[in-house]
């Protein structure tokens, strides 16, 4: 009879355990990144970059501290370093499938989505820096990209470093590029290339050192940050500042995610925590560059040299730089945008804002 009665509670304890097991499901609740029953959301980044790397010291550490402290430990941010969760250029898909959270997304890599317009910060000697690039580019965006991203949450833009040419031999004009072999990365600097009478080659940049050394390609173009690390100025020790271009890149967060906080953390996270975010990015730009040119003059030191072009010349390798805008604009009008129009908006915003126009 004892028996019969234990036998009972156990099945009663059973279905009540499977019957809240079902419910979970049934919502789609996922406890571990939504809130469980302590109230803690569990937020995922997935730095692609090195755990190393500026993004982390500058940028991400600080970031998690101040995201902890100001929600109250209501939200736990977690940091997988090295792509462990996923590739820089599957970002979009994987934070918009929820995959994790939270990445940065490099606009160049998502050319044929949505992102499109923001790729007109790449263009050739559209901006010097990285804070003048972050400023323009949260104005353009919004004007002619954000109400069509609605399937993440889009922070505002930021940018890197401009990027410099390394090279196997002294670049000190237009001319010395005639013929030579030069990475290209995307169709802007493929078109830079050829503007310049160079022969574009694509490579990818885990390749490119290799390349250098074997000359498969003569010259590159890359920030000097990224350089220091990837060491290009081993094979390729002459680097002629160009200040080419910047990348935009933006950080996105999971909608799913964002949906399922609270209120209040929902407008700490749209007012504090994500333009602090951005302006992290940001500002590591910025302090690590200064640095980066200190790194590099000291390695090449006997065997190369960092060489500043004439105003003159400066002005001929702008001028080739028109053929990339005039290849993005044919671009964006294939795609349905006014490309002429949203050129000549950027331009007017530069112009605003005090800032240098490429031609």
């Amino acid at each position: 009879m004892l028996i019969r009665k234990s036998f009972g509670v156990i099945v009663i304890l059973l279905i009540g355990l499977l019957a809240a097991c079902g419910s979970d499901s049934e919502t789609g609740t996922d406890l571990s990144s939504s809130g469980g029953s302590d109230g803690v959301f569990e937020l995922n980044i997935n730095n692609w970059a090195s755990s190393t790397h500026h993004y982390v010291y500058n940028v991400y550490e600080p970031w998690k501290e101040l995201v902890e402290e100001k929600t109250n430990g209501r939200v736990k941010v977690n940091i997988y370093h090295g792509g462990s969760l996923g590739k820089s250029s599957s970002v979009y898909q994987d934070v918009k499938g929820g995959l994790y959270e939270m990445s940065l997304l490099v606009t160049n890599y998502f050319y044929d989505t949505d992102f499109f317009p923001y790729t007109i910060g790449n263009l050739p000697f559209a901006f010097e820096s990285a804070s003048d690039a972050s400023k323009i580019m949260k104005k353009f965006g919004e004007k002619y990209a954000v109400e069509n991203l609605t399937d993440v949450i889009v922070m505002a833009p930021t940018a890197t470093d401009p990027y410099d040419l390394f090279a196997v031999k002294p670049i000190t004009s237009v001319e010395d590029l005639n013929g030579l072999k030069i990475r290209a990365s995307g169709k802007s600097e493929t078109e830079l290339a050829k503007a310049l009478d160079g022969v574009p080659v694509t490579l990818t940049t885990d390749d490119t050192y290799e390349g250098l050394q074997k000359k498969q390609v003569d010259a590159t173009f890359y920030t000097p940050i990224g350089s220091v690390g990837m060491k290009f100025f081993e094979p390729a020790p002459y680097i002629t500042k160009l200040s080419v271009s910047v990348t935009p890149m933006i950080p996105i967060m999971n909608k799913e995610f964002y949906e399922k906080l609270p209120d209040d953390l929902q407008k700490l996270f749209d007012e504090e925590l994500n333009p602090a975010l951005s302006e992290l990015f940001t500002k590591s730009y910025e302090t690590e560059l200064e640095m980066s040119y200190e790194e590099l003059e000291k390695a090449i030191k006997n065997r190369g040299e960092i060489i500043t072009l004439s105003d003159e010349e400066m002005k001929r390798f702008k001028e080739a730089g028109k053929a990339s805008w005039d290849a993005w604009i044919e671009d964006a009008e294939k795609r349905g945008y006014p490309g002429q129009q949203m050129v000549d908006d950027l331009l007017n915003m530069m112009e605003e804002e005090g800032m240098p126009t490429p031609f």
